[in-house]
């Protein structure tokens, strides 16, 4: 699928809310963003396509409340699975980089070392990953 780069201004407001959601389920802020998106462009056409609703009505069919729910959910669904391929992704770059730093070896305790490090190589990059723009990265 073809990705289109927009770029937009939120309110000072908008952007804390982001960044808290954003440390409260793990992600960074693009991420959440990316998904505060995908949502809102969900609920703005509400199942219908590409029309977005002008007005809401005063009630809303269940049929409607339903599609957009469903919507909802697989757009959230879609969200977890891609940020779980990407950690796995890093996980593997990582677990690469520390097996090549280790060397040859077949040794159990070889083997665990080089998982160690790969944790380590993992969570330090994801920390990073997480950091805002503009904050200092240490080595």
């Amino acid at each position: 699928m073809a990705r289109v780069m927009l770029t937009g201004r939120v309110t000072d407001a908008q952007a804390a809310a982001l960044k808290s959601y954003a440390a409260d389920v793990g992600l960074p802020v693009y991420q959440a963003t990316v998904r505060a998106l995908e949502l809102g462009i969900a609920i703005l056409v509400g199942g219908r396509g590409a029309e977005p609703i002008q007005a809401a009505p005063a009630s809303v069919p269940a049929g409607e409340i339903d599609a957009l729910r469903e919507a909802i959910d697989r757009l959230s669904q879609r969200a977890e699975l891609s940020d779980r391929l990407t950690q796995r992704t890093l996980y593997a770059a990582g677990a690469a980089y520390a097996a090549a730093l280790a060397g040859p070896g077949e040794s159990a305790e070889h083997k665990a070392q080089i998982t160690r490090d790969a944790d380590q190589i993992f969570d330090r990059q994801l920390a990073r990953a997480r950091q805002e723009p503009g904050e200092k990265q240490g080595g």
